[in-house]
């Protein structure tokens, strides 16, 4: 288990399907990551549970709530390239009312401690949808720099739309956290 200061990262485990799936396909979350449409996360969960990072190029865990132990989404590192050492990120609270909360934050926080002080990243990269704002500010307040846009490559209620990518460089990221360091320490 990982630590920030409001929450922890976990590995996932088979029990967490149903706090997975209580939010999973209401319209605010499906809005919020671009696939519209519902559907099962028991196949993801499956894999989730087993992937190594070095091997499956995934590494994916839950956030928990640190004074309540509740369930509020996942995290994860995905399409891991080891010979560059970079990653994509994702990050998803589920529940809509545990949003501006700070554990969006702290947990993006604590998965890029684990990406460049465990795995050796040098590079995180997202996409976000421009008009996520909620999303953009945690990103910033991680460390994430916006660096570019694809133009018109989502398509979402009924229109295409662009997508903004942010990165974030190791060396950035140990300005604020530097080896000996961790996320829960301040």
């Amino acid at each position: 288990m990982y630590d920030g200061k409001l929450v922890s990262l976990r590995s996932l485990d088979l029990s967490d399907l149903d706090a997975i799936e209580e939010h999973w396909n209401t319209w605010e979350l499906r809005r919020s990551i671009g696939v519209p449409l519902p559907g099962s996360r028991r196949d993801w969960l499956e894999f989730a549970t087993k992937a190594d990072p070095w091997k499956d190029g995934e590494l994916n865990l839950a956030i928990i709530e640190k004074e309540t132990g509740e369930f509020l989404g996942t995290i994860g590192l995905r399409d891991i390239a080891l010979p560059h050492r970079r990653a994509e990120f994702g990050v998803s609270i589920h529940n809509h009312k545990n949003r501006s909360k700070g554990y969006g934050t702290d947990a993006t926080r604590v998965m890029l401690w684990i990406g460049f002080h465990l795995l050796g990243l040098q590079s995180i990269y997202l996409d976000t949808f421009l008009d996520n704002e909620e999303a953009r500010r945690a990103y910033v307040k991680s460390g994430f720099k916006e660096v570019g846009l694809l133009r018109s490559t989502e398509f979402r209620e009924g229109k295409f739309q662009d997508l903004l990518i942010m990165d974030i460089l190791r060396d950035e990221f140990f300005e604020s956290y530097p080896p000996g360091t961790t996320v829960g320490d301040s």
